[in-house]
């Protein structure tokens, strides 16, 4: 009987449960066709029957909130004080998916009436469905709630539901000394979708330049909203005079920054000398330069020598370039340093100190058909050519060319316009060329352009238009004559009081495209990368005159222009870079960060030098040379360079 008892218990609750379905769905139609007092009690019948499932009663609860206007407060607070999570939860969905007047006829009952728990089961109900009447509430629960719960959930929410009108509101609630208010309202500026809200903050990072605290925290809220464009806004705080501020600044322009702001960025993290904020300015730079575009390179540090100076060509003649740098030859293709000469040297960790070896240029000197090596110390006085002994393993000979006084470096030129350098320009007190093979028991036999005395920095190339190559100094170009003599003529190409002073080498060519040779030329020393226009215009006594034009001025020591076109459009690039140490601390900027740089241009009147990072605050310095070359034979040039800081460094092009 029991049995039977319990089935005919079933049958009848499934017929109940089957009853309250079509009710429901009947009533809903009816709601459907505006018939709303019809549908409302439709749906009090199955609420009223506590035998039925609680998913049937919660659906006919929700049909009520829509359609009994009369009872609406109460049902709505008696859900949402339910202590069932999803009696309560459902309700407070139902709620905020009400129309705008529904809501807002219930809102002062429900924000007078209702515990703090329940306003924050609806105010986060409201916040998630984003209905049109939900800023509103939201906005009235921030004036009125005394409950600090539900003001979190309501600063949180007005983030979801607002817009840039908010965001003041917001940035004034986070700005409050409570905890958790701050963060609240921080969460909702972050979760604002309306676009404008970026230039509001913006905007107000004026406001608290004087609360360096909050400024930085503004600061992060738009790193984490990483809006575009608004670089130029933010560069402004990289000078600000709090690091905190300083180093947010850094970490938002490493999302946002572009190529406008990258001389900020570049000046002010020149001046960074705390840890953490070098860090930060060094990611910037890395981040705006590959959103700026250009060639990108990978730098793979083949050795810890503290030179500077090196060269490449193929020295075991196996048909691939290696390098040498100081005492060392690097083999391809490992690159395993294996000792060829010996190099006085006094370089200290610091790198205060010179490596008494100062060009490392290839040549091959006695025709045996392998490369040596030209090279010359400042301190002794001499230039000398080293012999390559390859392959044995002897030490390489040393042979001296001559006592040519003090010699910073040089360069080979082909001088005689035969399509091969293998002339040898060194950059010493007066001006003198040796060229290689011109009969005599020596290799080579030297040229005396100029015994007048001048500052360091040479070229060559046809100034004039002649067809010959000339011989370029910082205060002078020597006009190759057709009987193979020099004719001296002035070259003001000053930028302090008329004079140049030390400069790196000359690099001869038509910038503007105007059919007249131009000069590019850095000061080796100080601040400025420039190009010298050729005026059509002659002076009073018929000297070509030359015009300044600012390429770069500001970083320092750009003692070597390497020229190459490592972007394949068919013009080449300038590329230069930081030395390291130059003169032990005494220069400007000394102890600024290391560089490495190119400088794109398209020739032409007006030409527009644009500027690419290459390396940044990466222990790579630019000594004596930078080597454009195809290291490996990918059809697009590499850079190989050193200096005092530890190297040689092979910076691989990644065009291809």
């Amino acid at each position: 009987m029991k049995l039977v008892a319990t089935v005919f218990a079933c049958a009848l609750c499934a017929c109940a449960v089957a009853d309250a379905d079509a009710d429901l769905r009947a009533a809903h139609a009816r709601e459907r066709a505006g018939q709303k007092a019809e549908a409302a009690a439709g749906y009090a019948g199955v609420f009223a029957n506590d035998k039925l499932p609680k998913h049937q009663r919660l659906a006919a609860l929700c049909g009520l909130l829509r359609t009994d206007d009369a009872r609406r407060v109460s049902l709505g607070s008696d859900g949402l004080k339910s202590s069932d999570a999803e009696w309560s939860g459902t309700v407070a969905q139902a709620i905020a998916s009400l129309p705008a007047p529904a809501l807002d006829a219930a809102r002062a009952a429900w924000l007078k009436t209702l515990p703090g728990d329940a306003q924050v089961k609806l105010v986060t109900a409201l916040a998630h469905v984003r209905s049109p009447a939900a800023k509103g509430y939201i906005q009235d629960i921030l004036k009125k709630t005394d409950f600090p719960a539900v003001r979190l959930v309501a600063l949180e929410g007005l983030g979801r539901t607002g817009g840039a009108e908010d965001a003041k509101k917001l940035v004034i609630w986070m700005h409050s000394e409570d905890p958790g208010v701050s963060a609240a309202a921080r969460r909702g500026l972050i979760l604002l979708t309306d676009a404008r809200t970026n230039h509001v903050l913006a905007d107000e990072l004026k406001n608290y330049g004087k609360d360096p605290a909050f400024l930085a925290k503004l600061l992060d809220v738009l790193t984490v909203r990483n809006p575009l464009g608004l670089g130029g806004a933010i560069a402004p705080y990289l000078a600000h005079a709090d690091a905190d501020v300083r180093v947010q600044a850094y970490r938002a322009l490493a999302l946002q920054g572009m190529a406008p702001e990258m001389p900020a960025v570049l000046a002010a993290a020149g001046k960074a000398t705390d840890k953490k904020e070098r860090k930060e300015a060094r990611r910037a730079v890395a981040r705006i330069a590959r959103r700026m575009g250009g060639v990108q390179f990978k730098a793979r540090r083949i050795g810890n020598c503290r030179t500077e100076a090196c060269g490449v060509a193929d020295f075991n003649c196996d048909g691939k370039l290696d390098v040498v740098a100081g005492p060392y030859l690097y083999l391809a293709p490992d690159f395993k340093a294996r000792k060829v000469r010996e190099v006085k040297s006094d370089v200290k960790e610091d790198g205060k100190g010179y490596a008494h070896d100062f060009m490392n240029l290839p040549l091959d000197v006695n025709a045996d058909g392998k490369p040596d090596v030209v090279s010359g110390n400042w301190f002794s006085k001499e230039t000398w050519w080293i012999e390559n002994l390859l392959p044995t393993d002897a030490i390489w000979t040393q042979h001296l060319i001559e006592q040519t006084g003090n010699i910073e470096t040089g360069i080979l030129v082909d001088i005689d316009g035969d399509g091969k350098a293998t002339d040898f320009l060194p950059d010493t007190q007066v001006t003198c060329l040796y060229q290689l093979g011109k009969g005599g028991p020596a290799p080579f036999t030297r040229d005396s352009v100029s015994n007048d005395r001048c500052d360091m920095g040479r070229g060559c190339g046809d100034v004039n238009g002649d067809g010959r190559n000339d011989v370029l100094t910082p205060v002078a170009w020597y006009e190759h004559l057709a009987d193979g003599g020099w004719k001296k003529h002035p070259l003001n190409i000053g930028f302090q009081g008329g004079k140049l002073g030390h400069a790196s080498n000359l690099i001869v060519f038509d910038v503007n495209k105007d059919g007249l040779a131009d000069i590019i030329v850095s000061s080796a020393h100080k601040y400025g990368i420039f190009w010298w226009e050729q005026l059509k215009e002659r002076d009073a006594a018929g000297e070509i005159q030359f015009k300044k034009h600012v390429i770069d001025d500001t970083w320092t020591q750009a003692h070597y222009l390497g020229w190459g076109d490592i972007d394949n459009d068919g013009v080449p690039e300038i590329v230069t870079g930081k030395r390291f140490m130059a003169h032990n601390g005494g220069d400007p900027d000394e102890y600024g960060p290391l560089g490495i740089y190119y400088y794109d241009f398209t020739p032409g009147p007006d030409p527009v030098f644009k500027k690419f990072v290459i390396s940044y605050d990466s222990d790579i310095s630019v000594g004596l040379n930078v080597e454009c070359v195809d290291l490996d034979g990918d059809g697009d040039l590499d850079l190989v360079t050193t200096g005092k800081y530890g190297g040689p460094v092979i910076l691989e092009n990644k065009l291809k």
